[in-house]
């Protein structure tokens, strides 16, 4: 829409409402009920991509990339010494020769190392081979190409915040397992010490997270001036990775874990902050057009989920683990950034408009505070519809100009303008998710055919068992009045009756349950003795 046009969709919803509006540049004024509000609009896609981020609800913007790589950085920010790092190709080239063996057999024990400790990534990802993460000297002493898709040291010191300050409690017991010789086999052994040699690693650089501090510290805790965006959820995931790490697995079970674990619950946490941004923008949405305040988004249970067999399982797109892909993911997920610029947008127009919905961009918060501000209400709703009028999406969104279609209006033209960029939306949320949740072992996500779906293989479900377990500080849980619950509160639930049944029996075989009785309450799930 031209300015002009802008104007005059503003001053016939004003008018409509009983208020005043009036655009002077890109700024637009309003008055109503004595009250009045000024309004700088977004300019352009660069004004939206400066508000497609919210304090304290991620540590940066990350890409999707192998979820391996996500330790490896954060290892590599805790070591230091970039400039002293060489390729890995450097240790593969020279393997043979560095290997402790004999000339005999060094190039079958080279091919072997080679097979155990690089890894391959799916082709589709266009990414070359590099180390696994299972020491941390070899991220200390090693890099690969392109390292800064993916998250770095800021994601672990970001979820060390525990309201207060860094609890480097987490970074320091990461430290002593990735960098300690426990645990090691002798093929280990040989594979690190060739892997010193060609890194010239006589002293290895002792990993710190302290060096996290210091690089990222100042910047997130200008993010967390006004608290955490989802505190709860931080300490839960902080709280779970300590257990994976006391975890009493193997060392290369246990560095597996690890990864898995970390990257199941950054997967949840975009998942959970998609859905709290979403449903909140909703809500903010439908007070704006004089409709009653919704419940509290809620993601308890959201992901409704089918259990992983060895055997082929037919799915269907009207299946509910499917049906819930699809309002997650679809609906979500893939509209994060947009979801967070509109949450933006909307904090700042009720700022403008006097409301108090406190210091953090949170649509339902100011849903609840717009609900008992019937003037602050229509301002907001005003200055929402002047900025998707005005936002570069292409085309003029039905209703921008009509009484209490502000919310609505705003939410639909930042998405129409992330979605004429092309693959900027995706980009964001959820090739991140993908690559995190969507791989071979530790699964969430899977695509069979033309339909994609929610289904936890035995890995996940043994791994949740053991985190929930280690958080009740109880040996066993009634598998339907406490375990599902549990379960629940990390957004994950069977999809019917008969889903619970398979959970259980998935159990069993696991070894993961106890059945006292035949009858149904009489199941337990406890720890594997």
């Amino acid at each position: 829409m031209t300015p002009q046009e802008v104007a005059e969709a503003v001053s016939a919803a004003a008018a409509a409402r009983g208020a005043t509006a009036r655009l002077d540049g890109l700024t637009v004024n309003v008055a109503y009920g004595g009250r009045a509000a000024q309004f700088p609009l977004p300019a352009d896609s660069a004004d939206l991509d400066r508000r497609a981020s919210i304090p304290s609800a991620l540590p940066s913007r990350a890409r999707g990339d192998v979820r391996e790589k996500m330790l490896y950085n954060i290892l590599q920010d805790m070591v230091g010494q970039s400039d002293s790092r060489i390729s890995d190709s450097a240790l593969r080239e020279a393997l043979a020769d560095r290997l402790p063996a004999d000339s005999n057999h060094r190039q079958i024990l080279a091919d072997v190392a080679e097979k155990q400790y690089w890894i391959r990534p799916k082709a589709a990802l266009g990414s070359r081979p590099f180390l696994a993460p299972f020491h941390s000297d070899l991220p200390g002493g090693f890099t690969y190409p392109g390292r800064y898709k993916s998250f770095r040291g800021s994601l672990l010191l970001y979820l060390c915040w525990d309201g207060r300050d860094f609890d480097l409690a987490l970074p320091s017991e990461i430290i002593d397992f990735l960098g300690s010789d426990d645990g090691l086999n002798p093929l280990d052994r040989a594979f690190l010490t060739a892997a010193r040699a060609v890194a010239s690693l006589e002293t290895p650089a002792a990993a710190d997270p302290e060096r996290l501090v210091q690089q990222f510290g100042a910047s997130l805790r200008k993010d967390f001036t006004q608290g955490a965006f989802d505190q709860k959820g931080l300490d839960r995931i902080r709280r779970d990775l300590r257990t994976v790490v006391g975890l009493e697995l193997p060392r290369h079970d246990k560095a597996h874990a690890l990864i898995v674990v970390f990257s199941l619950h950054i997967a949840l946490y975009y998942y959970r902050l998609a859905y709290r941004l979403g449903e909140g923008l909703r809500s903010a949405a439908q007070v704006l057009d004089g409709q009653e305040l919704p419940d509290h988004p809620d993601f308890r249970g959201r992901i409704l989920f089918r259990v992983g067999s060895a055997g082929d399982r037919p799915v269907q797109a009207s299946d509910p683990c499917a049906r819930s892909w699809w309002d997650l993911d679809e609906q979500h997920l893939l509209a994060l950034p947009a979801s967070m610029v509109s949450a933006n947008l909307l904090h700042e127009a009720a700022q403008a408009s006097g409301v108090n919905c406190g210091p953090i961009p949170d649509p339902y918060a100011c849903a609840q505070a717009l609900a008992t501000d019937p003037v602050g209400a229509v301002l907001t709703d005003l200055l929402c519809a002047a900025s998707a009028a005005i936002l570069p999406s292409g085309q003029q969104d039905p209703g921008a100009d009509e009484p209490g279609a502000g919310g609505y209006a705003l939410r639909e033209a930042v998405l129409a303008s992330f979605r004429s960029r092309g693959s900027a939306l995706k980009q964001r949320g959820r090739d991140i998710v993908n690559t995190l949740v969507g791989g071979s072992g530790g699964e969430l996500k899977r695509i069979r055919g033309r339909v994609r779906f929610f289904e936890l293989d035995e890995q996940v479900t043994f791994l949740l068992v053991k985190l929930i377990l280690a958080s009740s500080h109880r040996p066993q849980l009634a598998f339907r009045k406490e375990f599902l619950p549990a379960l629940r509160e990390y957004g994950l639930a069977p999809q019917s009756a008969a889903e619970e049944e398979l959970l259980s029996q998935a159990l069993g075989r696991l070894g993961l349950l106890e059945r006292y009785s035949d009858a149904g309450e009489a199941l337990y799930v406890r720890h594997i003795l």
